[in-house]
């Protein structure tokens, strides 16, 4: 899979940009704050219809064009897949002139071949994975991080899992609103069943298909982290799921189990939820765990270790996603040689030509030495214009 061509009209810092990409490796050059990782940010919005960035949607349009009668940015692309082409449109309507910004959102409208879809059948038609300098909190920050790292992978993979994901969201809202009610005597317990009954359902689906994703992610994470550490450490990757008595092995050997075991957790449960305000067991909570030779990644790997750990998992969804769609995704990389020593730069540059289509970006090309692919194609952006050097 790849893109030939990327259009990005009013979209951050690129007022018209229309860029013909070939497939194999790509180097994106420029200094800090010219338009590189937003680049990459309108490709994983593609994929994805979210940016891994932006707060609002408003925030994605061109600055410059704010304070025009209708702002509006859009991004398309021509894509080449094993299935034949395919063009995607995302496009962002921000508020109108004098609108009160803080209570008019912005809008977004999609499309897959010139037609209106919605989010849950857009969403990996184009599948990409994205590294960036934020990925180190993948192993050291919130669990949030991580299950977002999840769900982002997931998504492109299967629309079950998207309209799961969506409709369980909604229920813990639903759910946690209830239980705010019922701890201020406005409602009684009794009134939980039917939501207990819709997360149960919508959240084992969930941790099912997370278990057999982690599961499956971990052989390739081992084994990329194994190439870019020169076999230095071993990295484990393992899944968590938030529910009593309940781990990975056992998610995965009685998947059939879990909607009725995560009713009865809930329901067993409540009295803790009434006091806290909030559904404290489902996926929702779920999280992962990062070892290094059998030692907490978060805790005691230094910056360096963790950015290789990062970097392997990102290498690793990208071949997972490859075994799930027959199709290999479009691999985004930002930044990705700092905080890295010789020896692991080496075994990147090493890994750039495996894959259909390569972006990577740096500030310096210095970096890069005699290890670039011979068929490296290099562009260059300078205040959101970008030129093939």
């Amino acid at each position: 899979m790849w893109i030939r061509r990327l259009t990005l009209t009013q979209f951050r810092n690129y007022r018209s940009q229309e860029l013909s990409l070939p497939q194999g490796p790509v180097l994106v050059l420029g200094d800090n704050a010219q338009g590189k990782s937003n680049l990459l940010e309108a490709v994983f919005l593609l994929a994805t219809t979210r940016s891994e960035r932006a707060q609002t949607d408003g925030e994605l349009i061109c600055w410059d064009v704010l304070d025009e009668p209708q702002p509006v940015a859009r991004v398309t692309a021509e894509i080449e897949r094993a299935d034949g082409p395919l063009e995607l449109e995302v496009v962002i309507a921000g508020r109108p002139r004098g609108t009160a910004r803080a209570r008019v959102p912005a809008s977004k409208r999609l499309r897959v071949n010139g037609v209106p879809r919605r989010q849950a059948d857009v969403v990996g038609q184009l599948t990409a994975v994205l590294f960036s300098t934020e990925d180190m909190e993948l192993i050291g920050g919130a669990p949030a991080e991580r299950r977002r790292f999840m769900d982002v992978m997931l998504s492109q993979l299967d629309p079950v899992y998207v309209r799961a994901l969506q409709r369980y969201g909604k229920v813990v809202t639903q759910r946690n609103a209830l239980l705010r009610r019922i701890q201020a005597g406005e409602s009684g317990p009794d009134e939980l069943a039917f939501w207990d009954d819709e997360l149960a359902q919508h959240g084992a689906t969930i941790m099912g298909q997370r278990a057999l994703a982690i599961e499956a992610l971990a052989a390739h994470a081992r084994e990329a982290h194994e190439r870019l550490s020169g076999g230095a450490e071993e990295l484990a990757v393992a899944y968590e799921p938030r529910l009593e008595g309940w781990d990975r092995v056992r998610v995965l050997a009685k998947a059939e189990a879990l909607p009725d075991a995560l009713g009865d957790a809930l329901a067993s449960g409540r009295a803790r939820d009434i006091g806290a305000g909030m559904t404290l067991t489902g996926p929702h909570r779920d999280d992962l765990m990062f070892s290094l030779d059998g030692v907490a990644a978060a805790s005691f790997a230094s910056r360096g270790q963790q950015r290789t750990a990062a970097l392997a998992l990102r290498l690793a969804e990208a071949r997972f996603m490859a075994e799930r769609k027959g199709d290999l995704p479009v691999v985004l990389l930002d930044d990705v040689l700092s905080e890295l020593d010789e020896e692991r730069r080496r075994a990147v540059l090493a890994s750039l030509g495996e894959w259909d289509q390569l972006l990577v970006t740096s500030a310096d090309s210095d970096r890069f030495g005699e290890g670039l692919p011979a068929a490296t194609a290099v562009f260059r952006v300078s205040a959101g214009t970008i030129t093939e050097a």
